[in-house]
């Protein structure tokens, strides 16, 4: 049974992370934040929330953001590059001009973009780009005398898994294997992270580490290598959902709404030197999350499974990437609050602009 609901706006999700928040917004107060990697989409939407906070509870607060084309973002977001409490500096992560400004907070986010990963980017050339863009960052940060500095890394730090692990705990301490050149990304992340804790140690300041997962939500690209995004796309503009594997990977999806709620929480009340797990613990196949798209976007179109099954124990165990998120529960209250099929349906309907129905049981 389907009932009809109003068009999603984004505005409801910054108005809802600016409630939900509410007690740590004081911790920005009349403060400023340099973001590297500010006009990604982990960074579009921190800008949008933050923006919508600042002018919501006056709070004087000041962002600056890195990016290597600021034309670009203003071209895409231009309530964003027009904002009064936003400033762009122009760079690249590895090797720009200090500004001649104190920031109390730095978010580093900062890698190659997912259009050049998708294009094939080179491995070296991606480890470069994360291992010199975050010691030169952590440069910055000792000048300017941070207070907090938060480093987005992410869930391929951990390696392949073995078998009996179902959720990845913050405490595995696998790692990629340095034989594997398509492991840049995780070698890269660990030995960021290595810097992150080595400057914050020698310079006295806060730090948090937050192992970022799998996402969706508005602005995600659809034309990518992202699955969920893939599938969005062909549910709303094509004649049938494809799945390229035999469908048997296992991830989650956290909803980006979600995400900057645990940002901002690692960044302003994250225990010092920890590490925390940013993602959803609410497991889905590829193939049943091609089939959840589907009966949410499109109920009677088809999905087509290219792939054949693979028999190999290996293979399955190699294609879970599920996170245990217990530590950020049980130490900052954080959860999953916004289902998998409610953020399948958001997304599609920022994209459509029209309203999409929900399917009720």
């Amino acid at each position: 049974m389907m009932s009809h609901t109003p068009a999603y706006a984004i505005e409801q999700d910054l108005a809802d992370i600016t409630s939900r928040l509410d007690d740590l917004w004081d911790g920005l107060r009349n403060e400023s934040i340099f973001i590297t990697g500010g006009t990604g989409l982990f960074g579009r939407w921190l800008l949008e929330s933050l923006a919508h906070a600042n002018r919501d509870l006056h709070l004087n607060l000041k962002m600056t953001v890195l990016t290597r084309n600021a034309q670009a973002f203003q071209a895409k977001a231009p309530h964003l590059a027009n904002d009064p409490a936003i400033d762009f500096h122009r760079g690249d992560v590895r090797d720009f001009a200090f500004p001649k400004r104190h920031y109390s907070y730095i978010i580093h986010g900062a890698t190659t973009s997912a259009e050049e990963t998708f294009r094939g980017e080179d491995p070296l050339c991606k480890f470069d780009t994360l291992v010199a863009g975050t010691r030169h960052t952590l440069e910055f940060a000792a000048q300017c005398h941070v207070k907090r500095f938060l480093f987005l890394s992410s869930g391929v730090a951990y390696g392949v898994p073995p078998a009996g692990i179902d959720f990845i705990t913050e405490d595995y301490s696998g790692a990629p294997d340095t034989t594997d050149v398509d492991s840049a990304l995780g070698q890269a992340k660990r030995t960021a992270e290595f810097l992150c804790a080595y400057y914050a140690q020698k310079n006295g300041w806060g730090y948090s580490i937050a192992r970022c997962f799998s996402f969706v939500g508005p602005f995600l690209p659809l034309d990518i290598h992202y699955a969920i995004g893939n599938f969005i796309g062909q549910a709303l503009f094509e004649d049938e959902i494809t799945v390229q594997s035999d469908g048997s990977p296992v991830r989650s999806y956290l909803y980006m709404a979600d995400l900057v709620n645990w940002l901002l929480t690692l960044l302003l009340k994250g225990k010092n030197g920890q590490i925390y797990n940013v993602g959803s613990d609410q497991a889905v196949s590829i193939r049943g999350l091609a089939y959840l798209v589907r009966d949410v976007l499109s109920p009677h179109k088809p999905v087509k499974v290219l792939g054949q099954p693979n028999a190999s124990v290996g293979n399955a165990v190699r294609n879970r990437y599920v996170p245990s998120i217990a530590k950020a529960r049980a130490e900052l209250g954080l959860d999953v609050s916004v289902a998998l099929n409610e953020a399948i349906r958001r997304t599609s309907s920022h994209v459509t602009g029209c309203a999409i129905p929900k399917v009720k049981s």
